[in-house]
Protein backbone atom coordinates (compact mmCIF):
# COMPACT_ATOMS: atom_id res chain seq x y z
CA UNK A 1 0.00 0.00 0.00
CA UNK A 2 2.87 2.35 1.13
CA UNK A 3 4.48 1.70 -2.59
CA UNK A 4 1.05 2.46 -4.40
CA UNK A 5 0.24 5.76 -2.65
CA UNK A 6 4.04 6.98 -3.02
CA UNK A 7 3.21 5.88 -7.33
CA UNK A 8 -0.12 7.76 -6.69
CA UNK A 9 1.62 10.90 -5.29
CA UNK A 10 4.74 10.48 -8.44
CA UNK A 11 1.84 11.06 -10.27
CA UNK A 12 0.37 14.06 -8.68
CA UNK A 13 3.69 15.53 -8.25
CA UNK A 14 4.21 15.21 -12.50
CA UNK A 15 0.58 16.28 -13.11
CA UNK A 16 0.88 19.60 -10.60
CA UNK A 17 3.77 20.61 -12.27
CA UNK A 18 2.60 19.78 -15.69
CA UNK A 19 -0.52 22.11 -14.60
CA UNK A 20 1.55 24.92 -13.23
CA UNK A 21 3.77 24.57 -16.70
CA UNK A 22 0.36 24.75 -19.25
CA UNK A 23 -0.42 27.85 -16.58
CA UNK A 24 2.31 29.60 -17.70
CA UNK A 25 2.06 28.69 -21.12
CA UNK A 26 -0.95 30.00 -21.16
CA UNK A 27 0.09 33.72 -19.43
CA UNK A 28 2.73 33.75 -22.08
CA UNK A 29 -0.17 33.58 -24.98
CA UNK A 30 -2.50 36.14 -23.49
CA UNK A 31 0.75 38.64 -23.28
CA UNK A 32 1.62 37.95 -26.78
CA UNK A 33 -1.92 37.93 -28.33
CA UNK A 34 -2.80 41.16 -26.44
CA UNK A 35 0.41 42.77 -28.11
CA UNK A 36 -1.61 42.91 -31.73
CA UNK A 37 -4.96 42.86 -30.01
CA UNK A 38 -7.24 44.76 -26.91
CA UNK A 39 -7.29 42.54 -23.98
CA UNK A 40 -11.06 42.86 -24.02
CA UNK A 41 -10.55 40.61 -27.45
CA UNK A 42 -7.99 38.28 -25.74
CA UNK A 43 -10.26 37.77 -22.64
CA UNK A 44 -13.13 37.16 -24.78
CA UNK A 45 -11.23 34.82 -27.32
CA UNK A 46 -9.04 32.70 -24.76
CA UNK A 47 -12.78 32.32 -22.41
CA UNK A 48 -14.95 31.09 -25.35
CA UNK A 49 -12.59 28.41 -26.75
CA UNK A 50 -11.52 27.27 -23.01
CA UNK A 51 -15.59 27.12 -22.26
CA UNK A 52 -16.32 25.45 -25.30
CA UNK A 53 -13.46 22.66 -24.78
CA UNK A 54 -14.35 21.96 -21.35
CA UNK A 55 -17.79 21.57 -22.73
CA UNK A 56 -17.36 19.25 -24.55
CA UNK A 57 -15.07 17.57 -22.28
CA UNK A 58 -17.87 17.20 -19.74
CA UNK A 59 -20.42 16.03 -22.34
CA UNK A 60 -18.30 13.62 -23.41
CA UNK A 61 -17.69 12.35 -19.66
CA UNK A 62 -21.09 12.95 -18.37
CA UNK A 63 -20.79 15.34 -16.11
CA UNK A 64 -23.32 17.96 -15.62
CA UNK A 65 -22.37 21.94 -16.07
CA UNK A 66 -25.41 23.16 -14.63
CA UNK A 67 -25.27 25.40 -11.65
CA UNK A 68 -26.97 23.92 -8.32
CA UNK A 69 -29.97 25.78 -6.44
CA UNK A 70 -27.85 25.01 -3.35
CA UNK A 71 -24.97 26.43 -4.60
CA UNK A 72 -26.19 29.55 -6.81
CA UNK A 73 -25.23 32.38 -4.58
CA UNK A 74 -21.85 30.94 -4.12
CA UNK A 75 -20.88 30.38 -7.18
CA UNK A 76 -22.07 33.73 -8.56
CA UNK A 77 -19.55 35.13 -5.93
CA UNK A 78 -16.97 32.80 -7.44
CA UNK A 79 -17.51 33.91 -10.42
CA UNK A 80 -16.78 37.27 -9.99
CA UNK A 81 -14.24 37.26 -8.08
CA UNK A 82 -12.83 35.11 -11.31
CA UNK A 83 -13.90 37.78 -13.38
CA UNK A 84 -12.48 40.36 -11.37
CA UNK A 85 -8.70 38.84 -10.50
CA UNK A 86 -8.48 37.09 -14.72
CA UNK A 87 -8.39 41.29 -15.24
CA UNK A 88 -6.93 41.94 -13.29
CA UNK A 89 -3.85 39.32 -14.07
CA UNK A 90 -4.28 39.89 -17.44
CA UNK A 91 -3.71 44.00 -17.26
CA UNK A 92 -0.66 43.75 -15.20
CA UNK A 93 0.68 40.84 -17.54
CA UNK A 94 0.30 43.13 -20.30
CA UNK A 95 1.14 46.39 -19.48
CA UNK A 96 3.73 45.30 -16.45
CA UNK A 97 5.56 42.29 -16.61
CA UNK A 98 4.70 38.44 -16.72
CA UNK A 99 7.51 37.94 -13.92
CA UNK A 100 6.47 40.22 -11.49
CA UNK A 101 2.74 39.49 -11.95
CA UNK A 102 3.54 35.71 -11.60
CA UNK A 103 5.91 36.19 -8.64
CA UNK A 104 2.53 38.09 -6.86
CA UNK A 105 0.57 35.82 -7.40
CA UNK A 106 2.46 33.37 -5.46
CA UNK A 107 0.90 35.65 -2.58
CA UNK A 108 -2.32 33.74 -2.50
CA UNK A 109 -1.77 31.65 0.29
CA UNK A 110 -0.61 34.12 2.22
CA UNK A 111 -4.03 36.25 1.71
CA UNK A 112 -6.17 32.69 1.42
CA UNK A 113 -4.70 32.41 5.14
CA UNK A 114 -5.61 36.42 6.03
CA UNK A 115 -9.22 35.65 4.67
CA UNK A 116 -9.40 32.44 6.69
CA UNK A 117 -8.88 34.51 9.93
CA UNK A 118 -11.04 37.78 8.66
CA UNK A 119 -13.93 35.55 7.29
CA UNK A 120 -14.19 32.13 8.46
CA UNK A 121 -13.57 32.95 12.45
CA UNK A 122 -10.06 30.47 12.16
CA UNK A 123 -7.98 31.06 14.79
CA UNK A 124 -5.23 33.00 14.66
CA UNK A 125 -1.11 31.64 15.79
CA UNK A 126 1.61 33.96 16.04
CA UNK A 127 3.30 31.99 13.38
CA UNK A 128 0.37 33.10 10.96
CA UNK A 129 0.77 36.59 11.84
CA UNK A 130 4.71 36.07 11.30
CA UNK A 131 4.19 34.32 8.14
CA UNK A 132 1.35 36.63 6.74
CA UNK A 133 3.74 39.60 7.30
CA UNK A 134 7.15 37.93 5.51
CA UNK A 135 4.19 36.95 2.54
CA UNK A 136 3.55 40.89 2.40
CA UNK A 137 7.79 41.60 2.92
CA UNK A 138 7.55 40.12 -0.20
CA UNK A 139 5.40 41.72 -1.98
CA UNK A 140 7.44 45.18 -1.35
CA UNK A 141 10.78 44.02 -2.11
CA UNK A 142 8.98 42.90 -5.74
CA UNK A 143 7.26 45.88 -6.46
CA UNK A 144 9.89 48.35 -5.04
CA UNK A 145 7.37 51.25 -4.56
CA UNK A 146 10.28 53.38 -3.09
CA UNK A 147 12.37 53.04 -6.50
CA UNK A 148 12.25 54.73 -9.70
CA UNK A 149 11.23 51.87 -11.91
CA UNK A 150 7.83 51.00 -9.47
CA UNK A 151 4.73 51.01 -11.93
CA UNK A 152 2.09 52.13 -10.45
CA UNK A 153 -0.26 49.57 -12.43
CA UNK A 154 1.85 46.50 -10.63
CA UNK A 155 -0.64 47.15 -7.66
CA UNK A 156 -3.66 45.98 -10.04
CA UNK A 157 -2.23 42.39 -9.48
CA UNK A 158 -2.26 43.33 -5.60
CA UNK A 159 -6.36 43.58 -6.11
CA UNK A 160 -6.14 40.27 -8.17
CA UNK A 161 -4.55 38.10 -5.69
CA UNK A 162 -7.25 39.49 -2.95
CA UNK A 163 -10.27 38.08 -5.11
CA UNK A 164 -7.96 34.75 -6.05
CA UNK A 165 -7.59 34.51 -2.65
CA UNK A 166 -11.47 35.49 -2.05
CA UNK A 167 -12.52 32.98 -4.83
CA UNK A 168 -10.55 30.08 -2.59
CA UNK A 169 -11.85 30.90 0.47
CA UNK A 170 -15.19 30.58 -0.88
CA UNK A 171 -14.45 27.67 -2.95
CA UNK A 172 -14.52 25.83 0.78
CA UNK A 173 -18.12 26.76 0.85
CA UNK A 174 -19.05 24.72 -1.98
CA UNK A 175 -20.09 21.64 -1.93
CA UNK A 176 -18.22 18.41 -2.93
CA UNK A 177 -20.60 16.99 -4.95
CA UNK A 178 -20.45 19.33 -8.43
CA UNK A 179 -17.65 18.62 -10.28
CA UNK A 180 -14.28 19.81 -10.94
CA UNK A 181 -14.82 20.29 -14.80
CA UNK A 182 -18.16 22.38 -13.88
CA UNK A 183 -16.48 24.50 -11.74
CA UNK A 184 -13.58 24.88 -14.20
CA UNK A 185 -16.38 25.23 -17.09
CA UNK A 186 -17.91 28.52 -15.34
CA UNK A 187 -14.55 29.89 -14.72
CA UNK A 188 -13.45 30.53 -18.40
CA UNK A 189 -17.31 31.45 -18.64
CA UNK A 190 -16.24 34.60 -16.28
CA UNK A 191 -13.52 35.17 -18.44
CA UNK A 192 -15.68 35.23 -21.51
CA UNK A 193 -17.84 37.93 -19.53
CA UNK A 194 -14.68 39.73 -18.43
CA UNK A 195 -13.30 40.13 -21.67
CA UNK A 196 -17.12 41.41 -23.06
CA UNK A 197 -17.31 44.23 -19.43
CA UNK A 198 -13.57 45.23 -20.76
CA UNK A 199 -14.51 46.24 -24.41
CA UNK A 200 -15.42 50.24 -23.97
CA UNK A 201 -11.85 50.37 -22.86
CA UNK A 202 -8.86 48.38 -24.90
CA UNK A 203 -10.89 49.92 -28.35
CA UNK A 204 -12.26 47.77 -31.13
CA UNK A 205 -11.55 44.15 -32.27
CA UNK A 206 -9.53 43.48 -34.60
CA UNK A 207 -9.22 40.75 -37.49
CA UNK A 208 -7.47 37.67 -36.70
CA UNK A 209 -4.62 36.21 -38.40
CA UNK A 210 -3.04 33.08 -38.41
CA UNK A 211 -0.28 33.56 -35.47
CA UNK A 212 -3.54 34.63 -33.15
CA UNK A 213 -5.60 31.52 -34.54
CA UNK A 214 -3.21 29.25 -33.59
CA UNK A 215 -2.50 30.75 -30.15
CA UNK A 216 -5.97 31.31 -29.18
CA UNK A 217 -6.63 27.57 -30.64
CA UNK A 218 -3.40 26.30 -28.75
CA UNK A 219 -5.19 28.04 -25.66
CA UNK A 220 -8.26 25.78 -26.04
CA UNK A 221 -5.74 22.68 -25.13
CA UNK A 222 -3.18 24.21 -22.95
CA UNK A 223 -5.85 26.09 -20.25
CA UNK A 224 -8.36 23.45 -19.96
CA UNK A 225 -5.55 20.38 -19.23
CA UNK A 226 -3.82 23.22 -17.22
CA UNK A 227 -7.08 23.08 -14.95
CA UNK A 228 -7.68 19.39 -15.27
CA UNK A 229 -4.12 18.42 -14.39
CA UNK A 230 -4.40 20.69 -11.41
CA UNK A 231 -7.41 18.68 -10.60
CA UNK A 232 -6.38 15.63 -10.37
CA UNK A 233 -3.22 16.30 -8.62
CA UNK A 234 -5.17 17.95 -5.49
CA UNK A 235 -8.40 15.19 -5.34
CA UNK A 236 -6.40 12.30 -6.19
CA UNK A 237 -2.88 13.14 -4.12
CA UNK A 238 -1.50 13.80 -0.82
CA UNK A 239 -2.14 17.32 -0.30
CA UNK A 240 1.07 18.02 2.23
CA UNK A 241 3.23 16.18 -0.75
CA UNK A 242 1.50 17.96 -3.66
CA UNK A 243 0.63 21.62 -2.34
CA UNK A 244 4.42 22.82 -2.79
CA UNK A 245 4.91 21.94 -5.97
CA UNK A 246 2.26 24.73 -6.73
CA UNK A 247 5.49 26.95 -6.62
CA UNK A 248 6.57 25.42 -9.68
CA UNK A 249 4.99 27.89 -12.01
CA UNK A 250 7.18 30.93 -10.38
CA UNK A 251 10.26 29.31 -12.19
CA UNK A 252 8.11 28.31 -15.40
CA UNK A 253 7.28 31.85 -15.92
CA UNK A 254 10.73 33.66 -15.17
CA UNK A 255 12.47 31.61 -17.58
CA UNK A 256 9.90 32.20 -20.16
CA UNK A 257 9.54 36.28 -19.24
CA UNK A 258 13.35 36.42 -19.46
CA UNK A 259 13.69 34.37 -23.28
CA UNK A 260 10.55 35.80 -24.91
CA UNK A 261 10.06 38.95 -23.45
CA UNK A 262 13.36 39.34 -22.37
CA UNK A 263 11.96 40.50 -18.71
CA UNK A 264 15.10 40.90 -16.41
CA UNK A 265 15.46 39.83 -12.85
CA UNK A 266 17.24 42.09 -10.44
CA UNK A 267 18.55 40.87 -6.18
CA UNK A 268 15.24 42.60 -4.90
CA UNK A 269 12.93 40.52 -7.08
CA UNK A 270 14.59 37.61 -6.30
CA UNK A 271 14.83 38.05 -2.53
CA UNK A 272 10.72 39.39 -2.82
CA UNK A 273 10.54 35.63 -4.78
CA UNK A 274 12.00 33.80 -1.94
CA UNK A 275 10.17 35.39 0.86
CA UNK A 276 6.66 34.99 -0.77
CA UNK A 277 7.60 31.38 -2.19
CA UNK A 278 8.89 30.85 1.88
CA UNK A 279 5.49 32.09 3.51
CA UNK A 280 3.53 30.28 1.32
CA UNK A 281 5.13 27.20 1.65
CA UNK A 282 5.05 27.60 5.21
CA UNK A 283 1.76 28.40 5.76
CA UNK A 284 0.35 25.66 3.23
CA UNK A 285 2.42 23.10 5.17
CA UNK A 286 1.17 24.49 8.75
CA UNK A 287 -2.59 24.10 7.63
CA UNK A 288 -2.42 20.74 6.24
CA UNK A 289 -0.15 19.45 9.54
CA UNK A 290 -3.26 21.05 11.53
CA UNK A 291 -6.06 19.26 9.33
CA UNK A 292 -4.32 16.23 9.41
CA UNK A 293 -4.56 16.22 12.97
CA UNK A 294 -8.26 17.25 13.13
CA UNK A 295 -8.92 13.94 11.25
Amino acid sequence: MLVEKRRDNSLCIIAMIISMAFFSIEDAIIKILAQSMPISQVLISIGVVGTLALFFIAKGTGNPLKIFKKNKSTLFLRMICELISSICFVITIVYVSLSISSAILQATPVLVALGGILFLNQKVKLYQWIFIAIGFLGVFFILRPDSNEFNSLSLIAILGVFFLALRDVITHKISDTIPAISISFWGFFSLTVGGIFCIPFFGSFIPFNYQSSALILFSAFIGPSAYLALVFATRSGDVATISPFRYTRLPFALIISFFLFDERLDSSMLIGCFFVVFSGFCILLFNTKKSIKKK
